[in-house]
């Protein structure tokens, strides 16, 4: 993919897909496939995705506000605003909140895509009701070269609030 789109600017909020689960700022479509940039918040102590894979995308997050915890295969390590973290492809990782406050990440997936896979996900968890099914999520990921290979996590420092608050490793 060689085109490009032409120079834009977005205001605060602003997105070029509203179909995915999360805002994106560039598609892959507009970078000649070079990458997609999205970003995202999580509330206090929240978890974010299933721990998985990705087999031919490398990402990038860099922690705008607040404190990420991420797992990088067998290892935890957090991130303070204005840090970042690197994700080679086939690096098993997962991130939450690591504080009562929200946390606010860019993130970059090398080359770009990963929003073909959000608005997947959005389109089925807008047509469900209830909770989702986890198969159905894990076939989506595993379509689009990015398998579970296990559950969310919970960072290690948020309180323990009865056994569903217990960290996920």
């Amino acid at each position: 993919m060689d085109d490009r789109a032409a120079p834009y600017v977005l205001d605060t909020g602003g997105t070029r897909r509203d179909d995915a689960i999360l805002p994106f700022k560039a598609l892959a479509s507009d970078t000649g496939g070079l990458l997609s940039v999205c970003e995202f918040t999580l509330g206090g102590w929240e978890s974010g995705p299933v721990l998985h894979r990705h087999d031919a995308v490398d990402e990038a997050f860099y922690v705008v506000a607040g404190r990420l915890e991420a797992q990088l295969d067998d290892q935890r390590v957090q991130v303070a605003a204005g840090g970042f973290l690197w994700v080679p492809r086939g690096t098993a990782h997962s991130f939450a909140n690591a504080g009562p406050d929200p946390v606010q990440v860019l993130a970059l997936a090398l080359p770009g895509g990963v929003e073909e896979l959000f608005a997947e996900q959005a389109a089925y968890l807008a047509s469900v009701q209830g909770p989702p099914d986890p198969r159905v999520l894990a076939e989506m990921g595993v379509r689009h070269g990015a398998p579970t290979v296990g559950p969310p996590i919970r960072s290690l420092s948020a309180p323990d609030t009865g056994p569903a608050a217990q960290p996920s490793t």
